[in-house]
Formats: C-alpha cells, structure tokens, sequence
C-alpha cells in the first residue's frame, strides 16, 4: 500500500489516495460481511465457554436475551408458540451450569430455577471488568484437589472447569454454586440492577408466572394475596395444584372401580382388564406432569419434587403394565385352538412371557432408579450380596419352583389325565409353578408342592395306549383233564376271536393246584385306553369266561369247606362226556391245540366272534329288506 507523506500532495496523488481509501473501506466492509455471512452460516455452533471471561460473558448475554423476549414477545401475546421459543432459549442459558451432581429427573427444574437466580445475583453485584478475568490464553492453577477454578471476586460464586466427558475444558458454575443459587439470590435482594435489561424482575415474573395457556395477563388480574408467594410459590399455584390432583384422584377412583366390577370370562378379556389400572397411570402421569410443571410452572423444591413423583410413577407404572401385558400375550397365544388352555404348553408359555414381563419390569425401574440418581449399580451390588440370604430363606419356594419346571419339562401328566400320586389317584386339574392340584376319586381336592410331587412316584393311568386283563380262575378239583383242556382252549379262543383284544400277547394257562381250587390265569390287553370303555370290554370277557366254564360242565371253586347231609349230585355227566368226547375227537385228527395253536388255526380264529354281544344296543342289527314299489311280497 502507498502512504502519503505530504499533507497537500498533488492532484493526481491525492485522486490515487482516494482510490486506495476506498478499496480498504471497501475490503474491509467485504469482510465484516463474509464474517457475518460465516456466523450465520453456523448456526449450531457451541458457545464460547473455554475461559471463565468467555463463560461469564456467554451467561450474561444469555440471561439479557432471555429477559428481552419475555419483555418485548411473550408478555404481551403468549402463545404457545412462543412459550416453546422461550424454552429454547432458556435451553441455551442454561448451558452453563454443572450438574453432574443433580439426579436427571430434577435436572429440569432445578437447572432453570439457579439459572434465573444466577443471573438475578450476577446483575445485582459489581462485576470485575472484562479484561480483569481470566482469558484462554491464560493459565490458573489446579487446587489441591486437581480443579481448575475461578472465582469471582468478593463473592463464592465459582466457575469451573470440566475435566473429562463431551464438555471436558469448558467453564461452567460448580455444582456447589448450583446448588446454592438460591442463598445467592436471597442475600442480593437488597442490591439494584447493574444490567440495563428490558425485564428487570426476570426471576420474580419467571416464579410467579404460568405456561402458555394461563397468560400474564390473567395472573396480574388476580387479587394481591392470590399473587403474594407461600412456600416459594403464587397462592394460585398451590389452589390450582390441589384442584389437579383432586380430579386426578377422582378419575383413579372411578378407574379402579370399573377395573373390579365384574370378571370377564375369557382369560384374554381378564387379562386386559388387569391392564386397564396401570394403562390409566402411564397415560394420566404426563397430563398431570404437563399441567403442573409446565402450565402452573411450579418452582423450587414442590417443582422438584412433583418431577420427582412423576418420574418415579411413570417408571413404576411401566414396571407395572409391562408384568400385565406379558398376560395378555400368554392368554392371546393360548386361545389358539392348537394349545390347550391348561396343559403343559399353555403353562410354559405363561411362564416364559412372565419372566419376560419380569425382565423388562427390571429394566423400567433399573432405568426409574437412574433417572432418580439411586445408585443402581450399588443396589444390584447389594442384592448380589444379599441374595444368599433370600435364597436361603426361600428355599422351600425355590425347590418348588424348580419341581414345577422339572415337572414341564419332563411332562409325565398332562391336565385331565388320570394318575396315582403315593396311594391316592385323581385327576390333574392344574399344573403350576409352585404346586400341582389333584381332583381325588371322591371329588376332593388335593394340592400337592411341586418339590413334594417331584419326589412321589406318579403312575399315569390316562397314558397307557392299552389296558389289562390279568386274573387268576379257580375251578372245583371234580374238573377233569378233559374239561381243563376244553375250557382252556375255548379261553384263547374266545381271546383270539374278540375283536377288542389284543390277540398276541394273550393267554389262558393252567398255573398251579391251590388249596381249594385248579388255578387258571388270564392275561389279555384290551385294544382302549378309556377307562370306562374298558370296564365295559372287561365285563363282557369276564361274562364269556362264566359261559364257558358253564359250558365245560364244571364250576368255580370256593375257599370254603362244606359239609353235606344229603348225597350229592356231582358234576352234569352229560355235559362232562361232551366235552371229554371233542377233547378225544381233537386228540385222533391230531387238532390238540396243546402248547398252542396252530399258525392257520390261529389266523382263522381271530375276529370270529360278535362284540358287542348279540343284543347289545351298540350291536348293529340287519336291515329290513326294503319293498321296492310296484312289487309285493309273494
């Protein structure tokens, strides 16, 4: 660049002057406009917080921007519009605070309540001049304890530096002088504005005033005593939060009346209905949160503690619908008509949605319990610890339990089978966690813990896919050879001709001479496992074995001894020659079925006889030749 050196230079070298004085007003208007243009280009930068001059700075602008639009926009037409534009604005005030030290679920109220009286403070006492503060460039020393700290002068106000985390360098207010802002503000009370702000009541209209819905307007309306503070908040606040939580617990009340008037038959209404209550907390929560954090704009500790309680229920109830809804999916899955309402499936389904309800449950109060800065790792440390204790205290449940997920598994009994369990038999009515449920014989009801019944030999009778027939038949010693060998013989025949029996594995054989009687034992499957089908088939063989032991010309034998005044009569000799005769006619055609049948005999044999019985009702009977028109009958 040319400089010129003469006060009245020539013509042409002042016309060059000028020219140069025009292009550097000219650059440098080109680059206040590109520094503008690059300042609005980044709309998301982070402010400057990396010296306690910068941070301070930053609070105060902050703070003056926010007194501006409440001033100048919001008072005088609120809208909800532009309530959201204020939190936006207060989002970004309150950005200089610290506080790792306050739980999350208080962080909202307790981050806008010492901000406005940060501010409040900061704009009543003397500041030391900017350049009296210490910039980045400058260096301070760590305390004893490693923090990097300043504090403004005369007073125990603190900044802070972050030592590690996403915000690590920046100043921020320590916790302490979070955590003590509203002492600061109340020892200031006295003091006047140092700050030419547009509002200089910030903190006072920020206290008393409400959400969008109830405007400034209204409030200023209001009596004096309406207006005047009652444990840091407007009289108006206190009628208006005891009007919300009266409807609240109206509407509870009338909830939980109709979630207990009535039981619904179906397992999946039922279930749903158990859901109605704790539905009714998760929804009605955030409405009461909104109206009286946001709208009745509650501050300090009743503020705190209402975000507290909300949080707290929105979590429990979470916990709560969470345990109920994995009965609704249990009961939906179970109505399908694959899956027997009370069987071993249904049961495993009940029990596998329910230690899921049980796993997020954990999980929405773990997440509860960290918002409420409980310590959750120390408390599960705790349980860890503890839980030795309780299991041993418990024992008795666990063993329970853990018989009920053996008895699921292994799935010896289903619900309604028949069973003996000891000495007793019944029905299976119920299979649960704890203990399973018996209905005797008699119609008593047994229950009976797990651990017990896991122990217990259990007999299921309803499993068997077929029935026995074993019996012991005693005819009188008069029974000859001859009438043995006829009735055995007429026995496995009838066993192998009965269609209901199981041929293969039946026989009818003489075992033994008894004191009284010749002994034959009977041993056949019947082709059922219903109980009442197979008494029936029972009879019905037990009625042809007393047929034929008529037929041989014999009888039963009776463990008796009888003394006979008159002569006795003896056996039928008719009938006894008969049978000795088909025993002599098997014997010379070489047809003894002595051990056993033959193969062809066997097979010819087998089906041959009438089941039911010949004038049974369930024996189908011929039909009637049917008259064909035109035609009679000659």
């Amino acid at each position: 660049m040319m400089v010129c050196h003469q006060l009245y230079p020539p013509t042409p070298v002042r016309q060059e002057c000028r020219q140069q004085a025009a292009t550097s007003i000219l650059i440098l208007l080109f680059l206040s406009l590109t520094a503008a243009g690059q300042e609005a280009a980044y709309p998301l930068k982070p402010a400057d917080r990396s010296s306690p001059r910068a941070a301070l700075k930053t609070f105060l602008e902050a703070g003056d921007a926010v007194g501006a639009f409440i001033a100048q926009e919001y008072l005088p037409s609120p809208s909800r519009r532009g309530f959201h534009r204020l939190l936006e604005l207060e989002d970004a005030f309150v950005q200089g605070l610290d506080l790792s030290q306050v739980p999350p679920a208080a962080r909202v109220k307790t981050e806008r309540a010492a901000t406005m009286a940060l501010y409040v403070t900061l704009s009543r006492i003397e500041l030391p001049p900017l350049e009296q503060i210490p910039e980045a460039g400058q260096s301070l020393p760590p305390d004893g304890n490693g923090v990097v700290r300043w504090v403004i002068p005369n007073t125990e106000i603190t900044l802070e530096r972050v030592p590690s985390g996403p915000r690590s360098g920046e100043f921020l207010f320590s916790p302490d002088t979070v955590a003590r802002a509203d002492e600061f503000y109340d020892r200031v009370q006295g003091l006047p504005y140092t700050r030419s702000v547009p509002l200089k009541n910030l903190k006072e209209m920020v206290v008393t005033g409400g959400g969008w819905m109830i405007p400034h307007s209204w409030i200023h309306a209001l009596p004096t005593w309406l207006r005047a503070p009652f444990a840091d908040q407007a009289v108006w606040k206190w009628i208006g939060l005891i009007l919300l939580v009266s409807v609240f617990i109206l509407f509870l009340r009338v909830v939980y009346r109709l979630s207990r008037r009535g039981s619904p038959r179906h397992p999946v209404l039922r279930a749903v209905a158990q859901c109605i209550l704790p539905a009714f907390f998760l929804a009605a929560t955030p409405a009461i949160a909104y109206l009286t954090l946001v709208q009745l704009n509650l501050r300090g500790d009743v503020g705190i503690a209402v975000e507290m309680a909300v949080t707290a229920v929105m979590f429990l109830a979470g916990a709560w619908i969470s345990w109920r809804a994995a009965s609704v999916v249990a009961e939906v899955i179970i109505a399908s008509p694959k899956i027997v309402p009370e069987s071993i499936d249904a049961h495993l389904i009940r029990l596998c949605t329910r230690l899921l309800g049980i796993i997020a449950g954990a999980g929405f109060l773990a997440a509860g319990a960290d918002r409420l800065g409980l310590p959750v790792y120390g408390i599960i440390a705790g349980l860890g610890i503890g839980g030795l204790a309780i299991a041993l205290a418990a024992q008795p449940t666990v063993e329970n339990l853990i018989g009920g997920l053996n008895l699921l598994a292994d799935g010896p009994m289903r619900v309604g089978d028949f069973c003996q369990y000891g000495t007793d038999k019944g029905i299976v009515e119920a299979i649960g966690i704890r203990s399973t449920r018996f209905r005797g014989i008699n119609r008593t009801l047994t229950t009976i813990p797990n651990a017990a019944l896991s122990r217990m030999p259990v007999v299921n009778f309803t499993q068997r896919d077929r029935m026995l027939i074993q019996s012991v038949i005693s005819v009188r010693y008069e029974t000859s050879p001859e009438q043995l060998r006829y009735l055995l013989v007429k026995m496995r025949e009838m066993f192998l001709g009965h269609p209901r029996l199981h041929p293969d594995s039946a026989y009818a054989r003489l075992i033994g001479f008894g004191a009284s009687s010749l002994d034959i034992e009977i041993f056949v499957y019947v082709m059922t496992s219903d109980w009442t089908e197979f008494l029936g088939i029972r009879e019905d063989v037990l009625l042809r074995i007393m047929d034929i032991v008529e037929e041989s010309g014999t009888g039963f034998a009776f463990p008796s001894q009888t003394l006979y005044f008159a002569r006795d009569g003896g056996l039928e000799p008719n009938r006894s020659q008969a049978a000795e005769a088909q025993v002599q006619q098997w014997r010379q055609e070489g047809r003894l079925p002595f051990p056993n049948f033959t193969a062809d005999q066997m097979q010819q044999m087998r089906g041959t006889l009438a089941y039911p019985p010949p004038g049974s009702p369930e024996q189908p009977q011929p039909a009637e030749e049917k008259q064909e028109p035109g035609k009679t009958n000659k």
